[in-house]
């Protein structure tokens, strides 16, 4: 309840809200109230983040699972491989600049400072990840 009445404020009194989720993105999934308040934030143009409570590793949007997917569809944007602090950090950076929210959204899959890796595209990353964390793909080449 208290996430779907900090979205109805608006930006007027919150200009992001980032949620740490789990994995590489997994978060609710058909939760009348979190997806109100996803809905509500993005009308009055609050930016949503996405960041994994995971230490390490990105919020991978070609995962997609079902609450990621509903999450992009909405307007949320992924952290990537930052970290919650960095994300904070970063959009309190960005909206200091006098950044509208639609460029302070756009900004975050850019890295400014080394607070994420540089972007390559997303068919890269998903090729490397499957290569480097893919449990079957390790284990018949005695990588474990």
């Amino acid at each position: 309840k208290a996430l779907l009445r900090l979205a109805g404020q608006g930006a007027a009194t919150c200009h992001a809200i980032v949620l740490e989720l789990y994995g590489t993105g997994n978060g609710p999934q058909k939760d009348p109230d979190f997806e109100q308040a996803i809905v509500e934030a993005r009308q009055h143009k609050v930016v949503v983040v996405v960041t994994s409570q995971c230490a390490s590793g990105p919020v991978l949007p070609f995962v997609l699972p079902r609450s990621l997917s509903w999450l992009l569809e909405h307007g949320v944007v992924p952290a990537h491989d930052m970290t919650t602090e960095a994300t904070c950090g970063k959009l309190a950076y960005l909206f200091g600049k006098g950044l509208a929210p639609h460029q302070v959204a756009a900004a975050m899959s850019v890295p400014l400072r080394g607070e994420m890796t540089p972007s390559c595209s997303l068919k890269d990353m998903e090729k490397s990840l499957k290569a480097k964390t893919s449990l079957k793909h390790q284990v018949p080449q005695g990588k474990l």
